[in-house]
């Protein structure tokens, strides 16, 4: 079980890098053999090349993240919701999302669930 300190680190950390739209630096977040459930309901997304092909078509519509709130954390759990500005074509879109991380002792994303809410983000 990570630390608290380490859970709100990889929060910050991700938030950054998805802004930074850095690749690497999103896939550096993650464990070896990490999960993404994005969005949840949605075949999940399994190892690190499926992760990394997620993330690559995200990058291109220049994401802007922004951390609405606490980040609430328990053992192993890490739960926050943000705002991320995506811009789809010439036209803004802002979505609400609130996402679980599952973390391990180092504080790497082990498993990540979004559920993203297009109407509240408005």
């Amino acid at each position: 079980m990570p630390e608290r300190a380490k859970a709100l680190a990889a929060v910050d950390n991700y938030l950054a890098q998805l802004t930074a739209a850095d690749l690497d630096g999103i896939m550096a977040a993650y464990a070896a053999e990490p999960t993404v459930n994005d969005p949840i309901g949605s075949p999940p997304k399994v190892g690190r090349d499926d992760i990394r092909a997620f993330y690559a078509s995200i990058l291109p519509l220049q994401p802007k993240a922004e951390l609405i709130g606490p980040v609430t954390v328990t053992g192993a759990y890490a739960a926050f919701q943000f705002r991320l500005a995506l811009t789809i074509g010439e036209n803004p879109v802002v979505v609400l999302a609130t996402e679980l991380f599952r973390l391990d002792e180092d504080g790497l994303i082990v498993e990540m669930t979004a559920v993203p809410d297009l109407e509240a983000g408005a």
